[in-house]
């Protein structure tokens, strides 16, 4: 049964929708790929898939019909997920794929036992090894019976329909804030009914004093020395590992970062500068001098035009505080290099050299990316997910975690990724660069830890420094106190 013929049953057998109701839309005309979309369709290569591999878990028992009813009804609301790559005269378009069928995209497995934390994962790792099928639409999810005390969903969505934040968007469109919803989805954010935001309009002469900046970092980005030779630039074999431990309380982390007036970004990239740290420390590899250098995902998109899709980021190259013992202090650099980075051109610069790749012929491109990628070591990437419980076809999703993918000659990817209240760490690697994962993992857990305890700390001297001099008076209690809100911007 094709999708079509799927919702015309289920329409039957559903009352006259009011007016309100969006209805359900299967087909979209053909429309062209933006060259930087195009450019993520063509870097897939046997060592690295553009595949973006989640997984969604949740409580209670598994309504497969319901589930599959309720994906049928919501998902095809953006058309790129019924649309297949199409190149014709060297222009890439994307167009209807006439033989969709939701069930060919929607696996069930079912289990004789529950699936054991360790199993899960392994069973995951053979999926993200996988390439998802060329010639139909880009995405798949397997659904995993007896997960615990429930089930989950693997959802693989290649990169070239959307970036993270475009992610959270469909995810939320999916599911719904109560477990009571029927197929039809919320209007809120529906992508039938938003609105494009338009950007403010910049005078002719900005936007080419912009542009002369996004080339001058274009350039400054191709004459960088390649990073720190560490084993973390090994070459890649391919061989990839995803690892995930159980999550942070938000509040622990918001807290850290109060305390020194930075963001939750800063903390993160903090955090999993000391993991490289003391990783590469153990396998023999000194870090106090030159730094490694990370490739820090930056959105450039405004949230509510997230229902377009498509990828509209930057790449930033960070010089991790990996050289810097302290704490404290390496939290205090990468707040610096961070905002740094946030007043440059640089995300847009990177931006628009994928848009410039997509126009080159595939080796040209995969040469360019190679040349790019070879000056980090890592990819971080942060991820803002549903602030509360979401719920689908009827059951409580209770953790999602993301692995984003690493192109070129990168083989070690971050992901930080919030939902209702916690955040999730995930780990994709290949294990030729990092062979102990789960260790890395722990590093890091262990780096936040250490965060927090030194954050506290420093702002205990604080408090016994303001005890013995008194509190700052005049020009200096406003610097203090400006100091502070721009921090937490």
């Amino acid at each position: 049964m094709t999708t079509r013929e799927f919702a015309a049953q289920e329409s039957a057998l559903q009352p006259s929708a009011p007016l309100s109701e969006v209805p359900i839309t299967t087909s979209a005309a053909a429309s062209k790929m933006t060259r930087r979309d195009f450019a993520w369709h063509r870097m897939d290569t046997d060592k690295n898939l553009m595949v973006i591999n989640s997984i969604l878990m949740f409580e209670g028992p598994l309504d497969m019909d319901r589930l599959v009813s309720t994906i049928a009804h919501r998902l095809p609301n953006y058309p790129r997920f019924t649309q297949k790559v199409v190149t014709r005269l060297g222009q890439p378009r994307w167009i209807e794929d006439t033989g969709f069928d939701i069930l060919a995209h929607i696996q069930l497995e079912t289990l004789a036992q529950q699936v054991s934390g360790t199993a899960l994962q392994q069973q995951l790792t053979g999926m993200a090894h996988v390439p998802l099928e060329k010639d139909r639409p880009l995405w798949h999810m397997t659904v995993i019976d007896q997960v615990g005390a429930g089930y989950a969903i693997v959802f693989r969505v290649h990169h070239c329909i959307t970036d993270g934040l475009g992610l959270i968007h469909v995810l939320n469109h999916l599911t719904d804030d109560n477990d009571s919803h029927g197929k039809v989805p919320a209007m809120a954010g529906h992508p039938h009914r938003a609105q494009v935001a338009r950007q403010s309009v910049c005078s002719r002469l900005v936007r080419c004093v912009s542009l002369l900046k996004v080339a001058a970092h274009v350039t400054r980005l191709s004459l960088l020395w390649p990073d720190a030779s560490t084993r973390l630039k090994a070459p890649l074999t391919g061989a990839k590992q995803l690892v995930w431990l159980p999550p942070i309380e938000m509040e622990r982390v918001r807290t850290m970062a109060k305390r020194m007036g930075v963001t939750l970004n800063d903390v993160w990239v903090a955090a999993v500068s000391g993991a490289l740290r003391e990783y590469l420390s153990e396998h023999g590899e000194q870090l106090n001098g030159r730094p490694l250098r990370a490739a820090v995902t930056f959105n450039l998109r405004e949230k509510t035009n997230a229902f377009q899709l498509g990828n509209e980021f930057g790449l930033v190259a960070l010089e991790l505080p990996t050289n810097v013992d302290d704490p404290r202090q390496r939290l205090i650099q990468a707040s610096k290099r961070m905002n740094a980075i946030k007043r440059s051109h640089q995300p847009q610069a990177t931006m628009a050299f994928l848009s410039i790749a997509g126009c080159l012929p595939r080796p040209l491109q995969h040469f360019a990316l190679n040349l790019f990628t070879s000056k980090g070591s890592v990819v971080l990437t942060n991820i803002e997910g549903p602030g509360r419980s979401r719920y689908l076809a009827g059951s409580k999703m209770t953790d999602l975690i993301c692995w984003v993918p690493q192109a070129g000659l990168m083989g070690v990817g971050f992901a930080f990724i919030s939902y209702a209240g916690q955040i999730q760490l995930a780990l994709f690697v290949d294990t030729d660069l990092v062979q102990f994962p789960e260790r890395l993992m722990t590093l890091t857990y262990e780096a936040f830890a250490r965060l927090d305890l030194a954050t506290r700390m420093g702002v205990e001297e604080g408090a016994a420094t303001d005890a013995l001099t008194g509190p700052p008076t005049g020009l200096a209690a406003c610097s203090t106190n400006a100091g502070s809100a721009i921090g937490l911007q």
